[in-house]
Protein backbone atom coordinates (compact mmCIF):
# COMPACT_ATOMS: atom_id res chain seq x y z
CA UNK A 1 0.00 0.00 0.00
CA UNK A 2 1.47 3.60 -0.90
CA UNK A 3 0.83 6.18 1.20
CA UNK A 4 1.29 10.12 1.33
CA UNK A 5 3.94 11.57 2.83
CA UNK A 6 3.08 14.61 5.63
CA UNK A 7 6.12 15.98 7.25
CA UNK A 8 5.95 17.98 10.89
CA UNK A 9 8.42 20.08 12.04
CA UNK A 10 7.93 20.32 16.12
CA UNK A 11 9.00 19.74 19.66
CA UNK A 12 8.92 16.69 21.36
CA UNK A 13 6.11 16.43 24.43
CA UNK A 14 7.62 14.29 26.59
CA UNK A 15 3.51 13.55 27.96
CA UNK A 16 2.58 13.01 24.27
CA UNK A 17 -0.79 15.27 24.38
CA UNK A 18 0.81 17.70 21.34
CA UNK A 19 4.16 18.25 19.69
CA UNK A 20 5.13 15.89 16.94
CA UNK A 21 4.35 12.77 18.20
CA UNK A 22 0.72 13.61 18.44
CA UNK A 23 1.02 14.71 14.69
CA UNK A 24 2.63 11.11 13.45
CA UNK A 25 -0.51 9.93 15.65
CA UNK A 26 -2.98 11.77 13.58
CA UNK A 27 -1.45 11.50 10.34
CA UNK A 28 -1.59 7.55 10.80
CA UNK A 29 -5.00 8.03 11.75
CA UNK A 30 -5.75 9.67 8.41
CA UNK A 31 -3.82 7.02 6.36
CA UNK A 32 -0.86 9.53 6.01
CA UNK A 33 2.40 8.32 6.76
CA UNK A 34 4.06 10.80 9.11
CA UNK A 35 8.14 12.20 8.97
CA UNK A 36 9.56 14.53 11.57
CA UNK A 37 12.08 16.87 11.93
CA UNK A 38 12.77 17.61 15.78
CA UNK A 39 13.02 21.93 16.86
CA UNK A 40 13.30 20.55 20.93
CA UNK A 41 12.81 18.40 23.34
CA UNK A 42 10.82 19.15 26.02
CA UNK A 43 10.72 17.97 29.87
CA UNK A 44 6.72 18.13 30.43
CA UNK A 45 3.43 16.79 31.61
CA UNK A 46 -0.26 17.61 32.14
CA UNK A 47 1.19 19.72 34.46
CA UNK A 48 3.47 21.94 31.89
CA UNK A 49 6.56 22.57 30.84
CA UNK A 50 9.56 21.96 33.27
CA UNK A 51 12.54 22.81 30.45
CA UNK A 52 13.26 22.76 27.03
CA UNK A 53 16.46 21.22 25.40
CA UNK A 54 16.25 23.43 22.18
CA UNK A 55 17.95 21.07 18.86
CA UNK A 56 20.75 23.24 17.12
CA UNK A 57 19.97 24.62 13.82
CA UNK A 58 22.63 22.99 11.95
CA UNK A 59 20.85 19.42 13.30
CA UNK A 60 17.60 20.80 12.43
CA UNK A 61 18.98 21.33 8.64
CA UNK A 62 20.34 17.68 8.71
CA UNK A 63 16.87 16.30 9.69
CA UNK A 64 14.95 17.90 7.01
CA UNK A 65 17.55 17.23 4.10
CA UNK A 66 17.16 14.11 5.05
CA UNK A 67 13.45 12.99 4.73
CA UNK A 68 13.55 15.50 1.99
CA UNK A 69 16.03 12.98 -0.10
CA UNK A 70 13.88 10.05 0.33
CA UNK A 71 10.43 11.15 0.81
CA UNK A 72 7.89 13.11 -1.60
CA UNK A 73 6.54 15.22 1.26
CA UNK A 74 3.25 16.05 0.22
CA UNK A 75 2.77 18.73 3.34
CA UNK A 76 4.31 20.12 6.06
CA UNK A 77 2.93 20.98 9.41
CA UNK A 78 5.08 23.52 11.64
CA UNK A 79 4.71 22.82 15.11
CA UNK A 80 6.70 24.63 17.64
CA UNK A 81 10.29 26.49 16.17
CA UNK A 82 11.98 28.05 19.21
CA UNK A 83 13.78 31.06 17.50
CA UNK A 84 15.30 32.75 14.58
CA UNK A 85 18.09 30.51 14.06
CA UNK A 86 15.58 27.57 13.38
CA UNK A 87 12.85 29.82 11.87
CA UNK A 88 15.99 30.52 8.91
CA UNK A 89 16.45 26.80 8.22
CA UNK A 90 13.22 26.24 8.11
CA UNK A 91 12.40 28.93 5.81
CA UNK A 92 15.46 28.12 3.41
CA UNK A 93 14.46 24.20 3.46
CA UNK A 94 10.86 24.26 3.10
CA UNK A 95 9.63 27.47 1.14
CA UNK A 96 7.58 26.15 -1.89
CA UNK A 97 6.35 23.39 0.32
CA UNK A 98 2.36 23.40 1.44
CA UNK A 99 2.63 24.44 4.88
CA UNK A 100 0.30 24.21 7.27
CA UNK A 101 1.21 25.95 10.55
CA UNK A 102 0.16 25.95 13.67
CA UNK A 103 2.09 29.27 15.92
CA UNK A 104 2.22 27.93 19.35
CA UNK A 105 3.48 31.07 20.74
CA UNK A 106 2.37 29.39 23.94
CA UNK A 107 1.91 26.24 25.82
CA UNK A 108 -1.58 25.36 27.92
CA UNK A 109 1.02 26.33 31.28
CA UNK A 110 1.53 29.97 29.75
CA UNK A 111 5.55 28.87 28.65
CA UNK A 112 6.57 30.75 25.95
CA UNK A 113 7.48 28.39 22.93
CA UNK A 114 8.22 30.85 19.71
CA UNK A 115 10.74 33.60 20.44
CA UNK A 116 11.55 36.36 18.20
CA UNK A 117 8.46 36.73 17.06
CA UNK A 118 8.96 39.24 14.10
CA UNK A 119 11.40 37.48 12.79
CA UNK A 120 8.74 33.97 13.06
CA UNK A 121 6.25 36.61 11.02
CA UNK A 122 8.79 37.53 8.51
CA UNK A 123 10.24 33.94 8.00
CA UNK A 124 7.36 31.25 8.76
CA UNK A 125 4.01 32.98 8.02
CA UNK A 126 5.44 34.46 4.61
CA UNK A 127 6.14 30.14 3.40
CA UNK A 128 2.95 29.35 5.37
CA UNK A 129 -0.10 28.18 3.34
CA UNK A 130 -2.65 27.77 5.80
CA UNK A 131 -2.17 29.10 9.42
CA UNK A 132 -4.08 28.09 12.45
CA UNK A 133 -3.68 30.05 15.47
CA UNK A 134 -6.12 30.57 18.23
CA UNK A 135 -7.53 33.79 18.96
CA UNK A 136 -4.90 34.74 21.51
CA UNK A 137 -2.25 33.53 18.79
CA UNK A 138 -3.99 35.87 16.27
CA UNK A 139 -4.34 39.06 18.77
CA UNK A 140 -0.01 38.71 19.03
CA UNK A 141 0.55 37.95 15.03
CA UNK A 142 -1.92 40.73 13.66
CA UNK A 143 -1.72 43.42 16.87
CA UNK A 144 -5.47 43.41 16.98
CA UNK A 145 -7.33 42.36 20.27
CA UNK A 146 -9.58 39.64 19.57
CA UNK A 147 -13.26 39.02 21.30
CA UNK A 148 -15.52 38.55 19.20
CA UNK A 149 -16.21 37.06 15.33
CA UNK A 150 -15.72 40.58 13.95
CA UNK A 151 -12.47 41.26 15.43
CA UNK A 152 -10.97 37.53 14.29
CA UNK A 153 -12.18 38.98 10.44
CA UNK A 154 -10.39 41.65 10.94
CA UNK A 155 -7.51 39.76 12.68
CA UNK A 156 -7.58 37.58 9.62
CA UNK A 157 -7.35 39.98 6.95
CA UNK A 158 -4.72 41.59 8.47
CA UNK A 159 -2.43 38.72 7.87
CA UNK A 160 -3.65 37.95 4.78
CA UNK A 161 -2.77 41.03 3.51
CA UNK A 162 0.49 41.85 5.39
CA UNK A 163 2.11 38.32 5.19
CA UNK A 164 0.47 36.90 1.78
CA UNK A 165 -0.63 33.17 3.12
CA UNK A 166 -3.47 32.07 0.96
CA UNK A 167 -5.77 30.40 3.78
CA UNK A 168 -6.29 32.10 7.48
CA UNK A 169 -7.97 30.01 10.02
CA UNK A 170 -8.96 31.47 13.10
CA UNK A 171 -9.50 29.50 16.04
CA UNK A 172 -12.71 30.13 18.59
CA UNK A 173 -11.79 28.35 21.56
CA UNK A 174 -10.98 31.76 23.22
CA UNK A 175 -13.58 34.21 22.15
CA UNK A 176 -16.82 34.70 23.78
CA UNK A 177 -20.11 32.87 22.99
CA UNK A 178 -22.31 29.96 23.72
CA UNK A 179 -20.80 28.72 20.20
CA UNK A 180 -16.93 28.34 19.46
CA UNK A 181 -16.95 29.43 16.06
CA UNK A 182 -13.51 28.83 13.48
CA UNK A 183 -13.15 31.36 11.16
CA UNK A 184 -11.68 30.54 7.62
CA UNK A 185 -10.75 33.30 5.00
CA UNK A 186 -9.65 32.32 1.42
CA UNK A 187 -8.78 35.89 0.36
CA UNK A 188 -12.15 36.10 -1.20
CA UNK A 189 -15.11 34.66 1.60
CA UNK A 190 -15.39 33.77 5.15
CA UNK A 191 -16.22 30.08 6.08
CA UNK A 192 -17.46 29.61 9.63
CA UNK A 193 -17.79 26.27 11.55
CA UNK A 194 -19.79 26.49 14.92
CA UNK A 195 -19.53 24.13 17.32
CA UNK A 196 -21.05 23.84 20.95
CA UNK A 197 -18.91 25.32 24.10
CA UNK A 198 -17.41 22.06 25.91
CA UNK A 199 -16.68 22.41 28.95
CA UNK A 200 -13.55 20.57 29.73
CA UNK A 201 -10.61 20.03 31.69
CA UNK A 202 -8.60 17.95 29.45
CA UNK A 203 -7.74 20.28 26.04
CA UNK A 204 -4.09 19.55 25.53
CA UNK A 205 -3.11 19.21 21.92
CA UNK A 206 -6.23 20.66 20.24
CA UNK A 207 -3.82 23.00 18.08
CA UNK A 208 -1.73 20.31 17.10
CA UNK A 209 -4.76 17.85 16.19
CA UNK A 210 -6.33 20.33 14.88
CA UNK A 211 -3.32 21.67 12.32
CA UNK A 212 -2.34 18.39 11.64
CA UNK A 213 -5.77 16.72 9.99
CA UNK A 214 -5.73 19.54 8.25
CA UNK A 215 -1.54 18.55 6.83
CA UNK A 216 -2.93 15.04 6.48
CA UNK A 217 -5.69 15.86 4.79
CA UNK A 218 -3.88 18.27 2.19
CA UNK A 219 -1.41 15.59 1.96
CA UNK A 220 -4.30 13.10 0.68
CA UNK A 221 -4.99 16.04 -2.06
CA UNK A 222 -8.17 17.27 -0.17
CA UNK A 223 -9.31 20.71 -0.93
CA UNK A 224 -8.57 23.15 2.03
CA UNK A 225 -12.49 23.75 2.93
CA UNK A 226 -12.59 19.98 3.17
CA UNK A 227 -10.04 19.57 5.11
CA UNK A 228 -11.19 22.28 7.85
CA UNK A 229 -14.76 21.19 8.17
CA UNK A 230 -12.89 17.32 8.77
CA UNK A 231 -10.40 19.12 11.34
CA UNK A 232 -13.19 20.55 12.78
CA UNK A 233 -15.25 17.57 13.44
CA UNK A 234 -12.37 15.32 14.62
CA UNK A 235 -11.17 17.71 17.35
CA UNK A 236 -14.54 18.14 19.01
CA UNK A 237 -15.12 14.42 19.23
CA UNK A 238 -11.22 14.40 20.82
CA UNK A 239 -12.37 17.26 23.11
CA UNK A 240 -15.22 15.64 24.07
CA UNK A 241 -13.55 12.31 25.27
CA UNK A 242 -10.25 13.54 26.19
CA UNK A 243 -8.01 10.71 28.10
CA UNK A 244 -8.18 12.27 31.80
CA UNK A 245 -5.00 10.94 32.70
CA UNK A 246 -2.23 12.45 34.88
CA UNK A 247 -3.15 15.32 36.88
CA UNK A 248 -3.29 18.61 34.97
CA UNK A 249 -4.78 19.97 31.58
CA UNK A 250 -5.02 16.20 30.03
CA UNK A 251 -4.47 15.00 26.46
CA UNK A 252 -7.49 15.19 23.68
CA UNK A 253 -7.83 11.88 22.09
CA UNK A 254 -8.09 12.03 18.32
CA UNK A 255 -8.34 8.60 17.59
CA UNK A 256 -11.89 8.36 19.08
CA UNK A 257 -13.08 9.72 15.77
CA UNK A 258 -11.44 6.53 13.94
CA UNK A 259 -12.58 4.52 16.84
CA UNK A 260 -16.60 5.42 16.30
CA UNK A 261 -15.97 4.74 12.58
CA UNK A 262 -15.17 1.30 12.98
CA UNK A 263 -17.69 0.36 15.43
CA UNK A 264 -20.18 1.74 13.06
CA UNK A 265 -18.96 -0.62 10.95
CA UNK A 266 -19.07 -3.79 13.66
CA UNK A 267 -23.20 -2.31 13.95
CA UNK A 268 -23.88 -3.13 10.58
CA UNK A 269 -22.57 -6.59 10.27
CA UNK A 270 -24.08 -7.01 13.71
CA UNK A 271 -27.11 -5.80 11.98
CA UNK A 272 -26.91 -8.40 9.42
CA UNK A 273 -26.57 -11.12 11.86
CA UNK A 274 -29.76 -10.21 13.68
CA UNK A 275 -32.17 -9.28 10.41
CA UNK A 276 -30.42 -13.43 9.62
CA UNK A 277 -31.56 -14.74 12.64
CA UNK A 278 -34.81 -13.04 12.43
CA UNK A 279 -35.73 -14.54 8.98
CA UNK A 280 -34.64 -17.53 9.64
CA UNK A 281 -36.11 -18.34 12.79
CA UNK A 282 -39.18 -20.69 12.11
CA UNK A 283 -41.05 -19.29 15.12
CA UNK A 284 -40.22 -15.21 15.10
CA UNK A 285 -43.27 -14.28 13.50
CA UNK A 286 -45.11 -15.34 17.21
CA UNK A 287 -43.32 -12.29 18.22
CA UNK A 288 -44.35 -9.20 15.59
CA UNK A 289 -46.63 -7.12 16.93
CA UNK A 290 -49.69 -5.21 15.24
CA UNK A 291 -47.49 -2.09 14.18
CA UNK A 292 -44.74 -4.17 13.27
CA UNK A 293 -41.19 -4.15 14.85
CA UNK A 294 -37.47 -2.84 14.57
CA UNK A 295 -34.07 -3.25 15.84
CA UNK A 296 -32.31 -0.68 17.21
CA UNK A 297 -27.88 -1.17 17.54
CA UNK A 298 -25.66 1.44 18.76
CA UNK A 299 -21.76 1.66 19.08
CA UNK A 300 -20.46 1.78 22.43
CA UNK A 301 -22.81 3.33 24.70
CA UNK A 302 -19.61 5.61 26.19
CA UNK A 303 -19.38 7.35 22.61
CA UNK A 304 -23.26 7.56 21.79
CA UNK A 305 -24.16 11.19 21.31
CA UNK A 306 -27.50 10.95 18.69
CA UNK A 307 -29.51 9.55 16.39
CA UNK A 308 -26.27 9.11 13.80
CA UNK A 309 -24.66 6.79 16.32
CA UNK A 310 -27.45 4.44 16.50
CA UNK A 311 -28.82 1.77 13.40
CA UNK A 312 -31.93 0.66 12.76
CA UNK A 313 -33.42 -1.04 9.49
CA UNK A 314 -34.70 1.03 6.80
CA UNK A 315 -37.69 -0.23 6.71
CA UNK A 316 -40.00 -2.40 9.75
CA UNK A 317 -39.66 -6.17 10.50
CA UNK A 318 -42.63 -7.31 8.98
CA UNK A 319 -44.97 -10.62 9.05
CA UNK A 320 -46.25 -11.82 6.08
CA UNK A 321 -49.60 -13.96 5.54
CA UNK A 322 -47.30 -16.69 5.34
CA UNK A 323 -46.00 -16.64 8.56
CA UNK A 324 -42.65 -15.44 6.66
CA UNK A 325 -40.76 -12.83 8.55
CA UNK A 326 -39.11 -10.13 6.40
CA UNK A 327 -36.50 -7.36 7.68
CA UNK A 328 -36.14 -4.19 5.78
CA UNK A 329 -32.80 -3.91 4.84
CA UNK A 330 -30.29 -2.25 5.21
CA UNK A 331 -29.53 -0.90 8.43
CA UNK A 332 -28.82 3.11 8.74
CA UNK A 333 -28.36 5.25 11.00
CA UNK A 334 -29.78 8.36 12.20
CA UNK A 335 -33.50 6.95 11.61
CA UNK A 336 -35.76 8.34 13.76
CA UNK A 337 -37.68 4.87 14.60
CA UNK A 338 -39.44 4.58 18.03
CA UNK A 339 -36.51 1.60 18.74
CA UNK A 340 -33.99 3.93 18.26
CA UNK A 341 -35.41 6.79 20.05
CA UNK A 342 -35.90 4.38 22.83
CA UNK A 343 -32.50 3.18 23.14
CA UNK A 344 -31.07 6.90 22.87
CA UNK A 345 -33.02 7.91 25.98
CA UNK A 346 -31.69 4.60 28.01
CA UNK A 347 -28.09 5.39 27.32
CA UNK A 348 -27.87 8.61 27.88
CA UNK A 349 -29.77 8.42 31.00
CA UNK A 350 -27.81 5.53 32.01
CA UNK A 351 -25.21 4.74 29.90
CA UNK A 352 -26.12 0.69 29.13
CA UNK A 353 -27.48 -1.39 26.35
CA UNK A 354 -26.49 -0.83 22.76
CA UNK A 355 -29.60 -3.34 21.22
CA UNK A 356 -33.00 -2.66 21.70
CA UNK A 357 -36.11 -4.48 19.64
CA UNK A 358 -40.08 -3.84 20.14
CA UNK A 359 -42.35 -6.94 20.42
CA UNK A 360 -45.53 -8.15 20.60
CA UNK A 361 -47.28 -7.74 24.00
CA UNK A 362 -48.47 -11.69 25.42
CA UNK A 363 -48.33 -13.33 28.98
CA UNK A 364 -46.38 -15.78 27.46
CA UNK A 365 -43.64 -13.85 26.09
CA UNK A 366 -43.32 -12.53 29.44
CA UNK A 367 -43.03 -15.22 31.45
CA UNK A 368 -40.32 -16.39 28.75
CA UNK A 369 -38.09 -13.69 29.64
CA UNK A 370 -38.49 -14.49 33.73
CA UNK A 371 -37.27 -18.03 33.14
CA UNK A 372 -34.64 -16.45 31.57
CA UNK A 373 -33.62 -14.00 34.07
CA UNK A 374 -34.62 -11.07 32.73
CA UNK A 375 -36.23 -8.13 35.16
CA UNK A 376 -39.22 -7.25 34.07
CA UNK A 377 -41.12 -3.62 34.27
CA UNK A 378 -44.75 -2.52 33.13
CA UNK A 379 -45.43 1.82 32.66
CA UNK A 380 -48.86 2.71 32.04
CA UNK A 381 -49.35 4.65 28.24
CA UNK A 382 -52.74 6.01 30.17
CA UNK A 383 -50.45 8.61 32.02
CA UNK A 384 -48.57 9.54 29.47
CA UNK A 385 -48.96 13.28 29.01
CA UNK A 386 -50.13 14.76 25.61
CA UNK A 387 -46.74 16.39 23.78
CA UNK A 388 -45.46 16.15 20.53
CA UNK A 389 -44.15 13.59 17.88
CA UNK A 390 -41.18 11.51 18.91
CA UNK A 391 -40.90 12.07 22.93
CA UNK A 392 -42.84 9.42 24.03
CA UNK A 393 -39.69 7.17 24.36
CA UNK A 394 -38.52 9.39 26.27
CA UNK A 395 -41.52 10.31 28.21
CA UNK A 396 -41.25 5.73 28.84
CA UNK A 397 -37.73 6.54 30.56
CA UNK A 398 -38.93 9.62 32.88
CA UNK A 399 -41.61 7.51 33.96
CA UNK A 400 -39.19 4.46 35.08
CA UNK A 401 -37.19 7.26 37.08
CA UNK A 402 -40.60 8.85 38.82
CA UNK A 403 -42.28 6.39 39.31
CA UNK A 404 -39.76 3.72 40.55
CA UNK A 405 -37.13 5.89 41.29
CA UNK A 406 -34.42 3.63 38.90
CA UNK A 407 -31.52 6.03 38.77
CA UNK A 408 -29.63 2.23 37.88
CA UNK A 409 -30.17 -1.14 37.06
CA UNK A 410 -32.63 -0.60 34.72
CA UNK A 411 -34.68 -3.27 33.88
CA UNK A 412 -34.08 -5.24 30.35
CA UNK A 413 -37.93 -5.77 29.58
CA UNK A 414 -39.84 -2.76 29.46
CA UNK A 415 -43.68 -2.93 28.65
CA UNK A 416 -47.02 -1.85 28.22
CA UNK A 417 -50.81 -2.75 27.77
CA UNK A 418 -51.43 -0.38 25.56
CA UNK A 419 -54.49 2.15 25.76
CA UNK A 420 -56.90 3.28 22.90
CA UNK A 421 -54.95 4.11 19.71
CA UNK A 422 -51.73 2.60 21.27
CA UNK A 423 -50.89 -1.27 20.77
CA UNK A 424 -49.40 -3.35 23.88
CA UNK A 425 -45.94 -3.72 23.79
CA UNK A 426 -42.72 -5.16 24.69
CA UNK A 427 -39.36 -4.00 24.41
CA UNK A 428 -36.07 -5.84 25.48
CA UNK A 429 -32.97 -4.12 25.55
CA UNK A 430 -29.40 -5.63 25.73
CA UNK A 431 -25.59 -5.04 26.30
CA UNK A 432 -24.92 -7.22 23.03
CA UNK A 433 -26.29 -8.18 19.59
CA UNK A 434 -25.42 -11.62 20.49
CA UNK A 435 -27.19 -11.37 24.08
CA UNK A 436 -30.09 -10.22 21.60
CA UNK A 437 -29.89 -13.25 19.01
CA UNK A 438 -29.81 -15.76 21.83
CA UNK A 439 -32.28 -14.32 24.16
CA UNK A 440 -35.22 -14.24 21.20
CA UNK A 441 -33.85 -17.39 20.15
CA UNK A 442 -34.85 -19.08 23.49
CA UNK A 443 -38.12 -17.20 23.92
CA UNK A 444 -39.31 -18.35 20.12
CA UNK A 445 -38.09 -21.76 21.57
CA UNK A 446 -41.03 -21.77 24.42
CA UNK A 447 -43.97 -20.42 22.74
Amino acid sequence: MIKNVALTVAGIDTGNGAGAETDIKVFEMLGVHGVMAITAITAQNTKGISDIEVVKPDFLRKQIKVVKSDFDIKSVKIGMIYNKDQFKVVNEELSGYKIITDPVVYAKDGTQLINDVDEYKKLILRISTIITPNAVEASILSGIKIDTIKDAEEAIKKLYEEYGVPFVIVKGGHMRGEYSFDILFDGKEFYEIGYPRLDKKDTHGTGSVFASVIAGKIAKGEEVINAFREARKILQNAIDYGLEIGHGIGPIDPLVYNEKKSQKYQVIEDMTKIGDFIENEEKFWKLIPEVQSNVAHSISPQYVEDLNDIATFRGRIIRRWDRKVIVGYPAVFGNPTHTARLLLAIILNYRIGNTLINIRYDEKILSAFKSLGYEIIEINRELEPQHGEGKTMQWIIEYIKTQYGIKNNLPNVIFDKGMKGKEAMIRLWTNSADEMIESLRLVCKSL
